[in-house]
């Protein structure tokens, strides 16, 4: 995921145009090339190399995993150390086909950091700092959105009064969140399909040594 992520931010816009078309028109391979070179009115070298890397494959697979939201969110992370703001925002808002609500939360993303750190920069104890490790330590865990917080249900509460809280969205993505006692958000993640089991391990593993 990171390196997808990665080499679809050295794309800029085209590379995000790519994302929106792939993920609401259905399209895939050349014909999402053709149609997102088409919307951005650029010559074919802007996104011909990306039927040769095989990105469209793993995009696919990436929006099937963690859908068109949070991929822009990861996408949009990455970029925002190597572009302008401004820049950023002002490509955004030029986006027509992506949703209204969707372009608002990314500009937080761009202006903020807002879904690009699974970590919230408080105070935590020792017992919050080890569930933390055990689950940055899952396979293919991904910093979660903020805004996802608010689905999840508490799982259960450890000894220092932080709970863990659990969501699966909509395309079966499973979520964990760790709130403090004050139930704000100190940690959140997702895995994908292929390593569920792993946080599920995780999980079950907070639950028998810090509760």
């Amino acid at each position: 995921m990171d390196e997808l992520v990665k080499k679809i931010a050295a794309l800029g816009l085209p590379g995000v145009v790519l994302i929106v078309v792939m993920a609401t028109t259905g399209l895939t391979g050349a014909a999402a090339i053709t149609t997102a070179l088409a919307l951005l009115g650029g010559p074919a070298g802007m996104l011909g190399g990306i039927a040769v890397l095989g990105l469209t494959a793993l995009i696919t697979d990436a929006l099937a995993k963690v859908g068109l939201e949070n991929l822009l969110t990861a996408v949009y992370c990455d970029r925002r150390h190597r572009a302008p703001h401004g820049k950023l925002l002002q490509e955004l808002d030029a986006l027509i086909i992506l949703d209204g609500d969707i372009k608002d939360r990314l500009r937080l993303t761009i202006q903020d950091g807002c879904g690009c750190s699974g970590r919230v920069d408080v105070e935590l104890s020792e017992i919050s700092r080890t569930a933390i490790a055990i689950l940055d330590a899952v396979e293919g865990m991904t910093p979660a959105h903020h805004r996802d917080f608010k689905n999840a249900q508490p799982s259960a509460r450890l000894c220092d009064g932080t709970t863990i809280r659990t969501w699966k969205n909509t395309v079966g993505v499973d979520h964990v969140f760790l709130a403090d006692y004050n139930d704000r958000m100190i940690y959140g993640g997702f895995v994908g399909w292929v390593h569920a089991a792993g946080l599920q391990q995780a999980i079950a593993q907070i639950k028998r040594e810090l509760t």
